[in-house]
Parts: C-alpha cells; sequence; structure tokens
C-alpha cells in the first residue's frame, strides 16, 4: 500500500468518526431547537484540532512502521489518481453549495419558525454548518475515490 493511500485511509477514518459525531451533535441540537452558535464554533475547532492531533502522528506512524518516505514526490499514477478525484470531489462541492443557496430560503423559514428570538443567528448557523458539511463530505468522498483507484490499480 502506498503512503498516499495510507493517509487516504487515515483522513476517511479520523474525519468519519470525529466530524461525525461533530455533525451527529448539531443535528441533535437543532432538533430539541437549542443552537447555540458560539458553542458550536469551538466545538468545529476542538473537532478540527482533534483531528489533526490524530491523523498527523497517525501518518507519521504508517509512513515509519512501512518504512517509506512520508511524503514521497508523485509519479504519473498518483498525479492521474489525484486528479481524478480532485475532479470529482470539486464537481461534488460546487453542486452542494449551489443546492445549499437553492434551500437558503427553506433554512430561512425554518429558523423563523422554530428560533424565532433569533431567526437571523440561527439561520446563519444552520447555513455555516451546511457549508461545513457540503465541505467535509466532498473532502471524504474525494478520499474515498483515492483509495478505490489506488485498490483498482493495485
Amino acid at each position: 500500500m502506498t503512503m498516499r493511500e495510507k493517509a487516504a485511509w487515515i483522513l476517511v477514518t479520523v474525519s468519519l468518526a470525529i466530524f461525525g459525531w461533530y455533525f451527529w451533535s448539531v443535528w441533535t441540537d437543532h432538533a430539541v431547537r437549542a443552537l447555540d452558535g458560539d458553542a458550536l464554533f469551538w466545538r468545529f475547532l476542538w473537532c478540527a484540532g482533534l483531528a489533526i492531533a490524530i491523523m498527523l502522528p497517525a501518518a507519521l506512524l504508517a509512513a515509519w512502521l512501512g518504512k517509506q518516505q512520508f511524503d514521497p514526490p508523485p509519479d504519473e499514477l498518483e498525479i492521474r489518481i489525484e486528479n481524478n478525484a480532485n475532479r470529482f470531489g470539486l464537481a461534488l462541492l460546487e453542486v452542494s453549495l449551489v443546492g445549499i443557496v437553492l434551500l437558503s430560503k427553506a433554512v430561512t423559514d425554518i429558523a423563523r419558525t422554530d428560533y424565532a428570538a433569533d431567526p437571523a443567528g440561527a439561520t446563519a448557523v444552520m447555513l455555516v454548518n451546511l457549508v461545513l458539511l457540503a465541505t467535509a463530505s466532498a473532502g471524504v468522498v474525494r478520499e474515498i475515490i483515492v483509495i478505490i483507484q489506488y485498490r483498482r490499480y493495485a
């Protein structure tokens, strides 16, 4: 297994665990009508920091145990795999962002009914978290495509 594929596996598993928990917590906060933008901001920063604190040492350890270079120069196959994954990941992100923009009226209506005390703040919190979800999902899907392509060519 190449170091790039190992890094993709690490990113997918850690991201699904940590950010899966984060977005689940956002959903449960919304379900009980208790969205708190400040708390979510700090929760997200903690999750991002924890993800980095796990992924970087895990990748370094994987390189060391596999006696591989941590960031080797890519060969032609790796460049092609990265380009294909980037193309699909960016297209998914673009479609997701357009979808969020098109759904913004529905998000605003939900905020008006569920958070009457501060509908503008709730709208902002919901839209920011939808953008974060779209970005995280596109990144994870991109890395899954990298893994699939490495398995295909291996």
